[in-house]
This record gives structure tokens, sequence and C-alpha cells, in this order.
């Protein structure tokens, strides 16, 4: 069963936005003061946009003894929506269309629930999320039986459960003069190409669920009994250290390059599939964090892509790897409205 509706909410707190326009000189006053000639704000004004998501959830196991690896993924689909954004605060209401996804006869059905609020404000970026998906199928293809012969398919396992919860808190260091909302969210422009250290912390749990042994038959003999679960997971928590650059070329187009490298101490746990047996383990593991956005923003309208990719990296006593990834991928077409004009021409 494909759930048909997705709700996000963008809460953008007022206190880490600022005020908005300030005078062209007052970067020497270090509060609440951005350079005007780097940076313009749209915050007041009213910001619609019609939109396109497609998200990605994938996960691996990696037997370090046999070098044998699997892939699951969900059977991604591409949402429609609309966006508006005022004063800080905004929403975005996405629908999947009938018609538009018609590949579960090829990958299977992949219910997909999610809750978020986030902000890309002047001083921090911060993102709150709860996940959920159920059913997957592998990424490559296996040798399958049928009264034919052979076929190779791809496996699907709709037993298979993901949850995610997770939050993150990053300091964008130059704030006076590079603005982390112009190339994502789009309530303000960027005018001269700049960028800005990022220096954060993150905390996540991970767990993946599953009726049997998440191994398909065909590929048990290929991998220890010791990683062949039917539940796993990762507490996570971690520092991390990157770099950000929007580029400003032919005045209103702009590319943005955005890399987050992180170290992070896991506590990973699984439960075998055959014997029951609970093992945990405490161990320093990674996690990339990277976006990429390309658009053209003018005063009263934008359009763009942008895309975003979270992966961690998880060791368990060296004798398997589990590593999960999620990407989200946005083509965004908008209006803006100043509200003050005719709110003045109505006095």
């Amino acid at each position: 069963m494909r759930l048909k509706f997705s709700i996000s909410f963008l809460l953008l707190s007022m206190c880490v936005l600022g005020n908005g326009r300030y005078g062209r000189h007052d970067t020497l006053h270090i509060y609440n003061k951005i350079d005007t000639t780097y940076i313009e704000s749209y915050r007041d004004w009213l910001n619609a946009k019609l939109i396109c998501v497609v998200r990605t959830n994938k996960f691996s196991i990696t037997d370090n003894i046999t070098q044998s690896k699997l892939e699951y993924s969900i059977n991604t689909n591409a949402n429609m929506g609309l966006g508006m954004s005022f004063k800080g605060i905004g929403f975005e209401f996405q629908y999947n269309p009938p018609g538009l996804n018609n590949d579960d006869s090829k990958f299977g059905a992949s219910k997909q629930i999610s809750f978020a609020t986030n902000a890309n404000g002047r001083r921090f970026i911060y993102d709150v999320f709860y996940r959920y998906n159920q059913g997957y199928h592998t990424t490559a293809t296996f040798k399958v039986p049928v009264d034919t012969g052979f076929v190779y398919e791809h496996i699907y396992r709709p037993d298979i459960k993901n949850t995610t919860i997770g939050a993150e808190l990053v300091y964008v260091v130059n704030n006076k003069r590079f603005s982390s909302s112009a190339p994502y969210n789009l309530t303000q422009k960027q005018r001269k190409s700049a960028g800005s250290l990022l220096v954060g912390t993150f905390g996540s749990l991970y767990a993946i669920d599953a009726d049997s042994v998440i191994f398909p038959d065909s590929l048990k003999d290929n991998f220890n009994q010791e990683v062949q679960f039917k539940s796993a997971g990762s507490y996570t928590w971690g520092i991390s250290c990157g770099y950000t650059y929007t580029l400003i070329f032919g005045k209103n187009w702009f590319v943005n390059l955005y890399t987050l490298p992180g170290l992070a101490i896991q506590q990973y746990y699984s439960t075998n599939a055959f014997d029951q047996q609970s093992h945990s383990n405490t161990a320093i593991g990674g996690i990339l964090q990277s976006r990429f956005s390309l658009g053209y923003n003018k005063k009263r309208y934008f359009i763009g892509i942008s895309w975003t990719n979270t992966q961690y990296f998880v060791d368990n006593d060296k004798k398997s790897s589990l590593n999960y990834k999620n990407g989200c991928f946005r083509f965004y077409y908008g209006h803006r409205f100043d509200l003050r004009k005719v709110l003045k021409r109505r006095i």
C-alpha cells in the first residue's frame, strides 16, 4: 500500500533568521546585521511555489570477511505539491498523483511517512525529523525460478521496516555575507558570491526490522551466520565540520555546493535471525552530508533544482558494515508577493 499524502512543516524560527534588510554599511554591527551588498531578504514577502519531490532511502550490509554485499532501497516515487512561507513560517503540502508512479509490479510498493521541522537561518541551520518506511527491494537483480526456467528480478521484501529519528544543528560562521537560505528556501537572494565554514552537531536513531533473516534465501551462503540478522540499528551522536559556497553568475543565476563530513560515536545493535541472540558494540563511525542547488532567482520569481544526501557508515566489530543513506531531489518554481504594498493600498 502506497501512502498517497505527505505533509512537511517548515518552522522557520524568527530568532534564527534575523531581521531582514539593513543598511549597506552595517557590517561592523555584529549583532542581527547582514551585509545587503551580499544578501537581499524577502522574508517579509509571501513566497509561493510549485514543487516536485523525489525521496530516496537505502541501506546496505557488507560481510567484511567474505566481502559480500547486499543493498535495499524503497520504491521511490515523485510527489507534486505546493509550498508557502511568510515572516519566517512556512509549510509544504505534497501529493502522490495517481498514474505517475506505475512501477509497483517491478519493485513492489513502499509506504512512506515523514514529519520534519527545519530552517536555513542566518546563524544556524537546524533539522529535526521522523521518517518511517516499509517495503524494500534489492537494488540488484537475482535469479528467480519460474515455470519456464529462470528470470532475473529485484527481490521485494514488504516486511522490512525502517524508522529514523534525528536532529542536527549547524552554525554558519560567515553569517553576515553568506545566506544559507538563498539556495534552498529562496527566502533570500545571494547577490555576490560567498561561502562559509560550517560547524555542527547531530544525533539520530536508526532501526531496521524484518519478520525473518534480512538476506534472500539464495544469498544466505554468501554471508556468515553472525551477520544474518532480522533486526539491527544504531544510536549515533557526533560533531561535523565542513564548507559551503554559493557562486553567482549572470547576475541572477546561482549554484551552491555544500559538504559536511562528521565523526560520530555509534552504539550498534542487532538480533540474529536463527538463535535470537542480541549483539551490541560501540565504535567510531562517520557521516557525510552533501547538498547541491542550481537556480535562477529574481525579485518576483525563481526556479531551480536541489539535491540533498546524508550517508552514515557503521562498523560492527569489523565483521560487518551497515551503511545507510537518504536523499531528496527537488524541482521548484515560485513567485513572491509584496504584501506590504497591498496593505498600504488598502489603508
